[in-house]
């Protein structure tokens, strides 16, 4: 592996861990212009996008997994007649938003996907 390669790897692995350019570089052995540099150029932009969306992948399917069961414990809780009123009234309260965003969301999705000429149950997980 060439020193470049290695040097936008502990780069690219330092902007990912850290919240900015300055702890980043830190984190780096490097500086904030040396950064901001490297992302001028387009395959080292292209490099840490790629690694930033699979780590914002990774997150989506882990919460994805968890979904089911979280929507299934506050309607557990909606549903129990021996908790508080107001506590039920939140958690419908509570499935009634989120239910009303992912609504908002899937006409969007199914809006976009028909623009696009695909189906809106094709996903691209690539």
């Amino acid at each position: 592996m060439s020193k470049t390669a290695t040097n936008d790897e502990r780069i690219i692995t330092a902007l990912l861990q850290h919240g900015t350019i300055k702890e980043a570089a830190a984190a780096a052995d490097t500086t904030p212009r040396t950064i901001y540099n490297r992302m001028k150029n387009r395959e080292f932009r292209a490099e840490y996008e790629a690694a930033k969306n699979d780590i914002l992948r990774t997150a989506y399917i882990a919460i994805n997994g968890k979904l089911t069961a979280a929507i299934e414990a506050v309607a557990e809780i909606m549903s129990n007649p021996e908790n508080n009123p107001a506590v039920r009234l939140q958690a419908a309260q509570t499935i009634i938003t989120n239910a009303a965003k992912f609504s908002e969301r899937l006409h969007a999705d199914e809006y976009q996907a028909r623009q696009e000429g695909k189906s809106p149950f094709d996903f691209d997980f690539d």
